[in-house]
């Protein structure tokens, strides 16, 4: 198994893959224009715990603004003025009266991204796996066919 594990270089690919993420986040939050000061794209720090390939874990953190519509993700929504903003809104679409209410992005900048790179993540390591035990057969294979049995 060890050779396994020095096949595939899990800690490299997980270091990559976290610094990509991160990456791929604050792309998010410019695009939906969350955070004017740039703290919470400045928050973001990655970590890679464990030395062998059962016992690694990223760790990815950053700071909890930005993450709930009451923190100015639904852009101007407070949270006490969330059920009439809603009631106005299902009242202007759905019944054409005329009152006001703010239309702000659909849904959190958060889940998407992270899921999606999730399952990237997913992809990359089945695939290395995948060739990495391919691999692991073939001198398996070769070993068997080399050496003579006895019966």
């Amino acid at each position: 198994m060890s050779n396994l594990s020095q096949t595939l270089d899990l800690r490299i690919k997980l270091e990559k893959w976290a610094k990509i993420t991160i990456k791929r986040w604050q792309e998010t939050l410019e695009k939906r224009k969350i955070g004017e000061s740039g703290d919470l794209s400045k928050s973001f720090e990655d970590k890679v715990y464990g030395e062998t390939a059962d016992t690694l874990a990223v760790t990815l953190k950053f700071l909890q603004y930005g993450r709930y519509r009451d923190m100015m993700v639904h852009k101007g929504v407070k949270a006490y003025e969330r059920n009439q903003n809603d009631a106005n809104r299902k009242a202007a679409t759905r019944f054409g009266a005329k009152v006001s209410y703010i239309k702000g992005p659909k849904g959190r900048w958060y889940n998407k991204p992270k899921m999606s790179q999730i399952h990237k993540m997913r992809e990359i390591l089945g695939i290395d796996l995948g060739h990495a035990m391919s691999e692991q057969m073939d001198q398996i294979a070769n070993e068997i066919s080399n050496t003579s049995a006895i019966y």
